[in-house]
């Protein structure tokens, strides 16, 4: 069986999903599956230009021709071509629905991007995977007709976190003597759809309540997104503005030490389809609490420490762990070595290869 593997030009541009798509296809080959990676190239020429190019490429005559070499093509970017090649089989990765389920998180030509996008690739689509039993849930829920050809896999550990026995000096001038403190990490866009709002409220009510915690700082790490102006205004209007960082872009290796150095990681997502940063924070032992959601409970299951989204003081109450020492962190780390051998990427690619297997061995009895 010759499969091609269409990262719809996430390798190139270099997003989470081009990291699970280059994962899978190495995954792939360490089984000795005969399998090819596109080699389209973005014009880059901006997002939207670029998202336009790309469909009209894979609708193109050229393209459909290109492709009967394949048994199989796995799109892992979720748009598939509009026109169904009968000699081909497609399938597809679909990573959530947040497009439908928070459409207002997403700006608006995104959202009816991503929504036409899902809507044809649940219909073309011989086989879907996604990447957690919550996130298949929701699509089901959202498309019944593609319950009998759907299949939760969890995406794998990436090695770019990983614990750490040497550490180089910081790269970001903001971070200089954070290790000499304790400190909460945030890692993302600092934007208002990651919930950044309530980690800042938390922390400052926190540090207004414990006189244990006038040591702690917050660090927030990541580009600025919507948002971002109004968070900066309330930690400045604070007595404690000189406790919470922005650390804005941070390269991978000042990432890694942040999780090598931080009290926890804190992870209050209102969604996710799986959420790399959970088993990130296990390999590196870093605890972390994070919002009580269907997939982070089915990620994070007793490693994690779960608050209420809708309850200020429980993601108070979560963080007081740590300024009073009362997270059980052998214990933790005992189950982070448990879970972590769920998320190896060649023993995933190879279930991802058997359900193809399958599904083509079924089709060729009809």
């Amino acid at each position: 069986m010759k499969i091609l593997l269409d990262d719809g030009m996430q390798i190139a541009v270099g997003t989470g999903i081009g990291k699970y798509s280059m994962s899978l296809y190495k995954g792939l080959l360490q089984n000795n599956v005969d399998v090819q990676l596109s080699d389209y190239i973005p014009p880059k020429k901006g997002k939207m230009y670029d998202r336009l190019h790309y469909l009209y490429y894979i609708n193109s005559k050229d393209y459909q021709e290109y492709i009967k070499q394949f048994d199989y093509v796995l799109y892992t970017n979720y748009a598939v071509p509009f026109i169904k090649n009968i000699k081909t089989r497609y399938a597809v990765t679909i990573h959530d629905l947040v497009a439908f389920l928070y459409p207002d998180t997403l700006p608006f030509m995104y959202r009816f991007y991503s929504q036409a996008m899902i809507r044809n690739a649940c219909e073309k689509a011989d086989l879907i995977f996604t990447v957690s039993n919550s996130a298949k849930n929701d699509i089901v829920t959202k498309f019944p007709k593609v319950k009998n050809k759907i299949h939760a896999i969890w995406a794998g550990l990436y090695d770019d976190r990983k614990p750490l026995s040497e550490y180089p000096p910081y790269e970001n001038c903001r971070l200089t003597d954070i290790d000499n403190v304790p400190f909460f990490l945030f890692v993302s866009t600092i934007e208002k759809r990651k919930n950044v709002g309530m980690v800042i409220d938390a922390f400052l009510k926190l540090k207004g309540e414990y006189a244990e915690a006038s040591d702690y700082k917050l660090v927030l790490a990541g580009r600025p997104g919507y948002g971002y102006q109004e968070f900066v205004e309330k930690v400045n209007a604070s007595k404690y503005s000189q406790d919470v960082i922005f650390a804005g872009y941070v390269s991978d290796s000042d990432c890694n030490r942040l999780y090598n150095h931080a009290k926890a990681f804190i992870f209050p997502t209102v969604y996710e389809g799986f959420g790399s940063a959970q088993i990130e924070c296990m390999n590196c032992h870093l605890p972390i609490i994070l919002s009580d959601i269907p997939t982070n409970r089915e990620i994070s299951r007793e490693y994690g420490e779960f608050f209420n989204l809708r309850n200020l003081s429980s993601l108070e109450k979560k963080m007081s762990l740590f300024i009073f020492d009362k997270y059980n962190r052998n214990e933790k780390e005992l189950l982070a070595v448990k879970y972590l051998k769920e998320f190896n990427w060649q023993m995933l690619s190879k279930l991802y290869f058997k359900l193809i297997q399958n599904h083509n061995d079924k089709k060729g009895v009809e």
